[in-house]
């Protein structure tokens, strides 16, 4: 509802904007007996009016974004009801490095006219007008705004900033025009400030537009803000070892009527995605796996019944929350919907004999594979992961970092 109110007053202030003008130029003609003003002069004597995209040069962006991408999107002509038209408003767009992805994000540069060629004393000219754009934006804006006055920018400035954009409103005689840079990072107010004083440059009162007589000054680099984001998962140092959470002894004590064969290790690692990514080896392994096997005789032809046993690390969030929604998203994936008492803080079982345990920040995954088109040794199979599943929450009870 607020965002309505602010978008129906600012429109209702362009609107006065809009009919000042027109009022403060028919004054000017409309009474024989008061002489014109200097502006009201010059707009009888065919100044050339204000050309919003030679108020903001795309050379201006180029020197204060160097060797960045700028597209011009072009000048908006002013509406019919004002007269002649001319180029009230231009736009530009730049491409800039995203500083927590490997994309470009785009930055909109503007520059809008919002009045120019009336009185610039009197009670409808451009410095009364100018009074009331201030009176209007402090009343309608809400505390994300700062509100202060700039000096050395024309005849007079202020700003208009949030965390998304600087807006700088310049008077310069009969002119009055708004500069739109959104933020990017330290250099956006002051890339602000230097662009709406460079285009106050360009023009005079009569003479209207003119050449700056300096070049806006450049930039050497384009400051990328830093990632300050904080990482969803704990240092790599806080990751436990899979092979001390289930080790040798435990599976025996398992599967102690099935050969065992020796543990095979995955070493895993942290990957940070940002502008540019960072990869951080975990020191200890991720995943421990045992082959188990037993040989048996069906319908007199010999075989073996084998099980496959595996711990994951699968996760160590770096906060409660982030770990719990882990863990949801995970028994999801496997559909491991059977709540399971008395391991971790939770714990859920799949039909494919997984069992997945939370404690604090750990998420670990206990599995038993075999017997998928057997009911015998599937079933045998969900008896040996219960138990395993037990023998790992206990260890995870007495974990220092959990």
């Amino acid at each position: 509802m607020t965002c309505k109110l602010l978008v129906a007053w600012t429109a209702s202030a362009i609107a006065c904007l809009s009919m000042s003008q027109v009022l403060a130029q028919g004054s000017a003609t409309s009474n024989p007996g008061v002489a014109p003003s200097q502006s009201a002069t010059a707009s009888q004597s065919n100044v050339s009016p204000p050309d919003a995209c030679e108020l903001l040069l795309q050379a201006d962006l180029e020197a204060l974004f160097p060797g960045k991408p700028i597209i011009a999107k072009g000048p908006t002509l002013s509406p019919l009801y004002k007269g002649p038209q001319y180029n009230e408003s231009c736009m530009y767009i730049v491409k800039l490095p995203s500083p927590t992805s490997q994309s470009q994000l785009s930055k909109f540069v503007t520059i809008n006219v919002l009045q120019w060629g009336s009185n610039t004393s009197d009670s409808r000219g451009a410095t009364a007008t100018f009074a009331s754009i201030r009176s209007t934006q402090e009343k309608i804006t809400s505390i994300q705004h700062h509100i202060e006055g700039v000096p050395n920018i024309g005849d007079e400035a202020f700003l208009d900033s949030t965390s998304d954009q600087v807006k700088i409103y310049v008077r310069k005689a009969d002119l009055i025009y708004a500069l739109n840079l959104d933020t990017y990072s330290a250099q956006s107010m002051p890339n602000a400030l230097s662009l709406a004083a460079q285009a106050a440059k360009r023009w005079e009162e009569v003479r209207g537009m003119v050449e700056a007589t300096t070049p806006v000054l450049k930039n050497t680099t384009v400051d990328i803000p830093a990632d300050t984001r904080s990482s969803d998962v704990a240092p790599v140092d806080q990751w436990p070892d899979a092979c001390a959470l289930l080790t040798p002894e435990d599976v025996r004590a398992v599967f102690g009527d099935m050969k065992i064969e020796p543990p095979q290790k995955t070493m895993g690692q942290i990957t940070y995605r940002s502008r540019i990514d960072r990869t951080e080896a975990l020191p200890k392994p991720i995943r421990c796996f045992y082959q188990t096997s037993r040989p048996q005789t069906v319908n007199g032809e010999p075989t073996f019944v084998t099980h496959s046993v595996t711990v994951i690390v699968a996760n160590v969030a770096a906060t409660e929350e982030l770990s719990k929604r882990y863990y949801e998203a995970a028994r999801k994936v496997l559909d491991a919907s059977t709540e399971v008492e008395g391991l971790g803080d939770e714990a859920s079982f799949g039909a494919s004999n997984v069992i997945y345990i939370r404690k604090g920040l750990l998420t670990i995954q206990v599995g038993v594979g075999g017997g998928e088109r057997d009911r015998a040794i599937h079933d045998d199979a969900t008896r040996r992961v219960n138990a395993l599943a037990k023998l790992v929450a206990r260890k995870l009870a007495h974990t220092d970092h959990i």
